[in-house]
């Protein structure tokens, strides 16, 4: 009896201690919604200083320069796990990617494209 009850605890202990690993985890998909700041970005990625908006219903707004112009650009995007694919429109021209993101906190984000080119960002709201 006292080897079941040993099992019994065990079995419970597997249990709860799995749901707090899961609850550790952070929500990406609720983390990611606000407004972000570039701050560092390699060569070929966004340049430093735009702002990326994530809205809670999937859309991804991007405000900044390039080659000292105003360039606003829009899409859409999906969180999947710690990653998040978008679909941005230039013009007639269609950019799609998947980033991962290797660091998220309520203040800062660090992620990393399919290329593997790493950004960094401070939330802004």
């Amino acid at each position: 009896m006292s080897t079941l009850r040993w099992l019994a605890v065990g079995a419970v202990v597997c249990v709860l201690s799995g749901a707090a690993r899961a609850e550790d985890k952070p929500d990406y998909a609720k983390m990611i919604v606000g407004k972000w700041e570039i701050t560092k970005a390699d060569e070929g990625t966004v340049p430093v200083g735009t702002i990326v908006i994530f809205t809670d219903d999937g859309k991804i707004k991007l405000t900044g320069k390039k080659d000292d112009k105003d360039v606003a650009m829009e899409g859409t995007y999906k969180v999947e796990g710690d990653a998040f694919t978008f679909v941005i429109k230039e013009g007639d021209n269609e950019h799609k990617d998947t980033i991962t993101i290797t660091k998220i906190s309520k203040t800062e984000m660090s992620t990393k494209n399919s290329a593997g080119k790493v950004v960094e960002c401070k939330k802004k709201s």
